[in-house]
């Protein structure tokens, strides 16, 4: 049966072989730089669609202002802080609201 040889023995054999080939060719090893490893950008997440609507109504805004568009308020000023809601907008409330506090 054959012995095999174990780790130390083969990389002594290996380092010998080595050193004969490079004394009789000293070019047949040719070393090469290092690569470097590439940059990591850093993370950065993708905008969601707020972010994006939130985006194009502030350039909307801003188109706006730089063209001198006014846009006025839909609501109706408050008159010496009263709501401009009365009871009388909802029939069916006055009566309601009577009915419960007669007990």
């Amino acid at each position: 049966m054959l012995t095999r040889p174990d780790k130390d023995a083969l990389r002594a054999m290996l380092e010998s072989q080595v050193q004969e080939k490079l004394q009789h060719d000293p070019d047949a090893v040719t070393t090469y730089a290092a690569q470097p490893e590439p940059e990591r950008k850093p993370y950065t997440s993708k905008p969601t669609v707020q972010d994006k609507a939130f985006h194009r109504e502030l350039d909307q805004m801003r188109a706006d202002v730089e063209a001198g568009v006014i846009h006025k308020s839909v609501r109706e000023p408050m008159d010496d802080g009263e709501s401009s809601l009365a009871l009388d907008d909802y029939p069916g409330l006055k009566e309601a609201g009577s009915a419960s506090n007669q007990w």
